[in-house]
């Protein structure tokens, strides 16, 4: 295992969280992460839990865990006390912690629901939408829009991270993602092509459930009920 990739945001301008499922956020220049996110933001879990790591040869290792939304990573702290993150992540069969399962596909993804044939996953990440460099007369210029975190990596400690200060004001968007899989932990994004190639044989099916349902698949109502038509698929 190996340190994590090192991302950092100096985050301010908080919007509401809960009032939505996508959230911006504007890191302005010379501020903290910890001057506008609290743990919860960041962490799915307020504190590091006892988790399993199951791998594909067989094997399992155990240990204190968290996901974190900022890295999209799921980290651990070793016997030295160091935050690190998991690697290797192709040879993760599932992970167990607390009461949920994660698998790795596009990312760390948590399972929702799991009728033996078909499941519902969940990944919740920050992204960088925007980067607002200082111009002329001290304005903010937007540039292009940019969706890689990497722009931004630093390098340091994920420890340290929080205390670092950006150079200049980004913008991050909170994004909640849905993947549906099937018993053999395929995962495809939930959309339209990723339901066909998930079900080939369900085409027609799936033609007339959307054609009926105007499904936004970004809200999680409407996922919740494409769920529940696709349980019928065998």
């Amino acid at each position: 295992m190996k340190s994590p990739l090192l991302l950092f945001f100096i985050l301010i301008g908080y919007t509401d969280l809960s009032a939505q499922d996508s959230t911006f956020v504007t890191i302005r220049t010379g501020e903290r992460v910890t001057d506008v996110l609290t743990v919860a933001d960041i962490y799915h879990y307020p504190q590091f839990t006892n988790g399993k790591v199951f791998l594909r040869d067989g094997s399992k290792a155990v240990g204190k865990m968290n996901y974190n939304r900022l890295y999209g990573q799921m980290l651990f702290i070793n016997p030295k006390g160091d935050t690190l993150a998991l690697a290797d992540e192709k040879n993760i069969k599932f992970m167990v912690i607390d009461r949920d399962t994660f698998y790795y596909g596009e990312g760390y993804i948590r399972l929702l629901a799991n009728n033996g044939i078909t499941k519902l996953t969940e990944k919740q990440v920050w992204v960088l939408a925007d980067i607002r460099k200082i111009g002329t007369h001290n304005r903010p210029t937007t540039t292009v829009a940019v969706t890689s975190l990497s722009s931004i990596t630093n390098g340091k400690d994920a420890a340290k991270s929080k205390d670092l200060i950006m150079n200049e004001d980004v913008v991050l968007k909170k994004e909640t993602q849905y993947y549906f899989g099937d018993k053999y932990n395929l995962f495809v994004p939930a959309s339209k092509k990723g339901l066909l190639q998930l079900f080939p044989k369900e085409q027609q099916g799936i033609d007339s459930y959307l054609k009926e349902n105007k499904v936004n698949f970004n809200k999680k109502d409407d996922i919740e009920k494409l769920y529940k038509f696709l349980r019928q698929f065998h």
